[in-house]
């Protein structure tokens, strides 16, 4: 078999960047709203999410980055 490995990886996005991490957050209300994401997406794992939280998380499932996650999460988008 000659595959090469860079060809194994045709089905992922162009914009997917393996080992790259999100930026911190600026400012204590991105902080804030980064907790709050990670609890309600753990709450929906364990099966123990609010309605809220559960219909924030399958909105928020929609975004690509981060920072678009942030946004839909705080509701600016």
């Amino acid at each position: 078999m000659s595959t090469k490995i860079k060809d194994r990886r045709t089905e992922e996005p162009e914009d997917a960047h393996r080992g790259w991490i999100a930026p911190t957050p600026a400012d204590t209300r991105e902080a804030v709203a980064d907790r709050e994401m990670a609890d309600a997406e753990r709450a929906v794992a364990e099966g123990t999410a609010s309605g809220e939280q559960a219909s924030r998380v399958a909105v928020m499932s929609t975004a690509r980055t981060q920072e678009q996650r942030r946004s839909v999460w705080l509701g600016e988008d």
